[in-house]
């Protein structure tokens, strides 16, 4: 076996797969699983593999999903259920906990119901609402359910293979701000059965209780404690139902002290429960109170404050203090530097557009020690695109720089620490994936693994077209997967016409404008008719969302390569100021200056590349933009007026568009609107 880096949701789609190979009986259903492969891909290429009858979608109605997997598990079936979000699963409700949890009890154990629920579960993707919740605490309750929640790839792999063997039901909770975070890990690999905690970091001080998504924090927090001279010992709890007692209380009586740590509201939590069971088993051997470090109890709110919501180091390193005050600590054992504590607010590396996952540093604006206000820069970064400064989410002091100048960091990475001042409040230049809440897409480092191993040497591949040792391997460039997601994601739909360019090319004359302005100036038009193609589809709760303002995209050929600069608010512009704002942004992206709220937040793209001598071409969409404009080169052709053939320069207008948004007669209305303009453009 090869030892790969894994991210829980491969882990997890490779328990599915292998599961769904070994027993025809399993099978795989909820809404999006089968030909998207779930919203966050993890039935991915299941329902391709093993076909409808294997893994297919439902209806949007989570009660008649659940109904329908106690029916088949009744059945003899080993059904596993996806609820497409945390609190998507509520309305399944009275199926959950009035069948599922109770048919063993209600048939006297002659009939067990061996089926999985899988939750997406917890923050770290700023959804509210329905789309971040941590439930576990209403399943663990319930009598008759099992309750899983792994922490690292090889757990999840493992607990669900579990999981789907159980005769009974089991709610799969998977921590989403983990499907992403890798590991080695060979595969297929077996950890610890239901009912085994793990300890992840053995210590002597504190016993550091956690489980699914926090314990990444603990151990995080662990490390950074030693240089204080707290020896933590971190415990994975793994299942909920049933709970390592046995573990938990070793440990605790080990160590003398106990804090629990979880991402739900603390108030009647999981971690008051063990926090009674820490006290009925543990009291005499208890040196300090059991706490806890908990979400705050109230729901989750918005993304720029998810991180002050969810228990962070910072939190948890302060109920450590109130645990062990510094008199009583052992001394401070010496760690690497990149252990050390940074106090303050980190600021990661934004996410700059254009499907690019990384940019190198070309120089730092500060120093540490040095003062920063909100909104100055600090940095100037460069991506593969264009050259982008940097303004500091945060003020107060410089107290770490976590690159050098010439480093490739990748999106989400730590670029410097800043000491707030006590009056620091939110920037007004928050970007997305950063800011003052510091939440980003990338996610903690990986866990360490149950099982761990060299790398095997890469197999040759047995594809007949595999390169050979004289060929030359390039990357792809950081915008592929963008247009793979594009493509896999969007029905899109391309149609086209001719129009007479006489009337654009003597309106350039007339008016001292580029062709630029007035094409965009036609489409905006357009779009101010049929404002469905400035929308975007909202897939998780399949709505049409219409956006109240166009900013438009436009390509720039530059020195970097192909660069979208987006022109803010454009149709608000008269046509002067239009031009004006074309000539200003190409110049900066051919300078590869363009600052990053010009570079992302296009809600419409148009695309002229006549200048690159084609006719015409089928535009991708700008993922996630409902419809781009695609102009090709002007030339002269015949052109029928009248009943005479003339000569007349004509040009080729190519719209593609998402056909969730509009049906072909709008589009092709849209096009015709723009197509006009263009004929009547003096």
């Amino acid at each position: 076996m090869t030892t790969v880096d894994t991210g829980m949701a491969q882990a997890l789609n490779a328990a599915l797969r292998d599961a769904l190979g070994a027993d025809e009986r399993v099978v795989v259903f909820g809404e999006d699983v089968g030909r998207l492969g779930g919203v966050f891909r993890v039935t991915e290429g299941l329902r391709a593999a093993f076909g409808d009858g294997r893994c297919f979608d439902t209806p949007v109605s989570e009660a008649g999903i659940a109904g329908l997997a106690v029916g088949m598990a009744m059945a003899g079936w080993r059904p596993v259920v996806e609820m497409q979000f945390d609190a998507f699963a509520y309305p399944a409700f009275e199926q959950i906990t009035s069948h599922m949890a109770k048919m063993r009890n209600r048939t006297r154990g002659a009939l067990a119901l061996p089926l999985v629920v899988r939750i997406p579960y917890g923050g770290g993707i700023g959804g509210v609402e329905h789309h971040s919740d941590s439930s576990e605490a209403y399943y663990a309750h319930t009598a008759g359910l099992k309750v899983v929640t792994p922490a690292t790839a090889a757990d999840a792999y493992s607990l669900l293979r579990e999981a789907i063997d159980d005769p009974d039901p089991v709610i799969f909770l998977e921590p989403k701000r983990r499907y992403w975070t890798k590991e080695p890990l060979q595969l297929p690999v077996r950890t610890g059965s239901f009912g085994t905690a793990a300890v992840r970091r053995a210590g002597a001080d504190v016993t550091l209780v956690a489980y699914g998504p926090s314990v990444a924090v603990a151990l995080e927090t662990a490390d950074l404690a030693a240089a204080e001279g707290l020896d933590v010992e971190v415990l994975d709890l793994r299942t909920l139902v049933p709970l390592d007692d046995d573990a938990l209380t070793a440990s605790v009586r080990r160590t003398g002290r106990c804090l629990v740590v979880h991402e739900a509201q603390g108030f009647a939590g999981v971690g008051a429960e063990i926090a009674a069971r820490v006290q009925e088993r543990c009291f005499d051997a208890l040196r300090a109170p059991v706490l806890r470090v908990t979400g705050f109890d109230i729901p989750y709110p918005p993304p720029l404050l998810e991180d002050t919501h969810l228990p962070g180091v910072r939190r948890v390193l302060d109920g450590l203090y109130r645990l062990l005050p510094a008199s009583a600590r052992r001394a401070p054992r010496t760690l690497p530097a990149a252990c050390a504590p940074a106090p303050g607010r980190t600021f990661l590396l934004p996410d700059l557009g254009e499907g690019l996952a990384e940019a190198e540093v070309l120089e730092w604006k500060v120093a540490v020690g040095d003062p920063v206000e909100h909104d100055q820069v600090v940095a100037e970064v460069e991506t593969a695109k264009s050259a982008v400064t940097l303004p500091s989410p945060f003020a107060g002091t410089v107290t770490a720089l976590h690159c050098e100048a010439g480093q490739v960091v990748e999106v989400g990475a730590p670029l410097l620490t800043v000491e707030e001042s006590a009056e620091a409040s939110g920037s007004g230049a928050v970007l997305t994936g950063y800011g003052t809440s510091g939440r980003s897409g990338r996610q903690p480092s990986a866990l360490p693994a149950t099982t761990t191993g060299a790398a095997d040497a890469v197999h040759e591949s047995n594809d007949p077209a595999r390169v050979t040792a004289s060929a030359t391997r390039i990357p792809l460039g950081p915008s592929a997967d963008k247009f793979v997601r594009g493509h896999r994601d969007t029905p899109a739909v391309t149609i086209w016409a001719d129009a007479d360019a006489g009337s654009l090319l003597a309106a350039r004359t007339t008016l001292g404008t580029g062709l630029m302005p007035l094409l965009a100036r036609a489409c905006l038009d357009a779009l101010a008719a049929f404002p469905e193609l400035n929308s975007r589809v909202d897939a998780d709760r399949r709505e049409l969302v219409r956006l109240p303002q166009v900013h438009l995209g436009f390509a720039a050929q530059t020195d970097h390569g192909l660069v979208v600069p987006v022109v803010r608010d454009a149709d608000r512009l008269p046509l002067d100021g239009l031009a004006a704002e074309l000539r200003r942004l190409t110049d900066l992206a051919r300078r590869g200056a363009l600052p990053a709220e010009h570079l992302t937040g296009g809600t419409f793209t148009l695309n002229n590349y006549g200048g690159f001598d084609v006719d015409g071409a089928t535009p991708i969409l700008n993922h996630p933009q409902a419809a781009m404009i695609g102009v090709g080169r002007i030339t002269d052709r015949p052109w029928v007026t009248d009943g005479r053939v003339e000569v007349r320069k004509v040009v080729n207008v190519s719209l593609t568009f998402d056909h969730r948004v509009c049906d072909g007669g709008t589009a092709a209305a849209f096009l015709r609107h723009v197509v006009d303009g263009l004929g009547c453009a003096v």
